[in-house]
C-alpha cells in the first residue's frame, strides 16, 4: 500500500504538467494568430522567472458598436487584419458583434493587463533593453494566438521585424 501512494504521489504531479502542456500546445493549434503594437513597457519582475512583460498599445479607438459593461454587455476588440504581418486594426464592439462580424475578438480588458513573454536567463539584459529600445520607437509587435475572447497566448514578440527567439 505504501509502494502505491509513493507511486501515485510521484504520478500526479507528471500527469498534472503532461495535461497542461497538451491542453496549450491544442489552444495553440486551433487558435488564429494576430499581431499587435505593443508598448507600455514594465520591467521584468525577475519573482516569477524572466519575463518581457509588455502591454498591448492600442490608441483612440474607434467604436464600431457602443458597448456599456454596466448594462451586462460584454465588451471586445474588434480584430481587423491589415496584412500578414502588420498590426491589427482595433475597434470598440460587444463581443457578440466582434465574433460575429471581425476577423477575431479580444476582451477589451486585455489593453490594461501585462502579458508576459518568457526568455533565457542569460539573453535577459540584452532583450530587456532591446524591447525598451523598439518600444520607444514604435517597433516592438507581438504575435498572439487567440481562440476566443478571453483565452490568449504570446506565439512570439518582434523587434524591428525580427522575431525574438523562442527559448530552446
Amino acid at each position: 500500500m505504501r509502494r502505491e501512494l509513493v507511486a501515485l504521489a510521484v504520478a500526479l504531479p507528471v500527469l498534472a504538467i503532461g495535461f497542461a502542456i497538451v491542453r496549450s500546445e491544442r489552444q495553440l493549434a486551433r487558435s488564429n494568430e494576430f499581431v499587435f503594437a505593443i508598448g507600455g513597457y514594465d520591467p521584468r519582475d525577475l519573482l516569477k522567472g524572466h519575463y518581457l512583460q509588455f502591454r498591448l498599445r492600442a490608441r483612440d479607438l474607434p467604436t464600431r458598436e457602443a458597448c456599456d459593461g454596466s448594462n451586462g454587455q460584454t465588451c471586445c476588440l474588434c480584430l481587423m487584419r491589415t496584412g500578414r504581418n502588420d498590426p491589427v486594426e482595433l475597434t470598440r464592439a460587444t463581443c457578440a458583434t466582434a465574433t460575429d462580424q471581425c476577423d477575431g475578438a479580444l476582451a477589451e480588458r486585455y489593453l490594461s493587463t501585462s502579458l508576459r513573454y518568457y526568455i533565457p536567463e542569460l539573453e535577459a539584459p540584452s532583450l530587456d533593453q532591446q524591447l525598451a529600445d523598439a518600444m520607444q520607437h514604435e517597433a516592438a509587435t507581438a504575435v498572439l494566438a487567440i481562440d476566443g475572447p478571453d483565452r490568449v497566448q504570446v506565439r512570439e514578440l518582434r523587434l524591428y521585424g525580427v522575431a525574438i527567439a523562442a527559448p530552446r
